[in-house]
């Protein structure tokens, strides 16, 4: 990703509320390595408190098509800890990490990433209990 690219992402995201996280239907599982935990793949869709709805992957931001179903992503449905707050919350920071992922940072301390590798991963966290 360009900086120009990472810079139109930061735009489009910081200062804006987080409403809303939604993935799609996870699409696996794929035993592609015995003894390593089957792989999924998915996207995770974000709703801002301007309607808009983007795509976001690990190194990109995209405006949302519409063309497949969105899950609303729920503590329960996602298995994270009930301190695990996310939705309408202020996003008030874009980072790349070393390997150029993008990391949201929220107004509570919450991060969230999405990753490939092995299939699909998102990963939402509370940075200021992992201090």
């Amino acid at each position: 990703m360009s900086i120009t690219e990472f810079e139109e992402y930061r735009k489009m995201v910081i200062g804006r509320v987080l409403t809303n996280l939604f993935f799609t239907k996870q699409d696996g599982p794929y035993d592609y390595m015995p003894g390593i935990s089957p792989a999924y793949y998915f996207w995770t869709v974000m709703e801002l408190d301007n309607s808009t709805k983007l795509r976001f992957g690990n190194d990109y931001i995209v405006e949302w098509d519409g063309k497949e179903e969105l899950i609303v992503l729920t503590n329960y449905n996602w298995e994270l800890p009930e301190d695990i707050i996310f939705k309408n919350q202020k996003i008030t920071d874009l980072i790349k990490d070393d390997y150029d992922q993008l990391i949201f940072h929220l107004e509570n301390g919450i991060t969230i990433i999405h990753t490939i590798g092995y299939g699909d991963a998102l990963f939402i966290e509370n940075q200021t209990n992992m201090q």
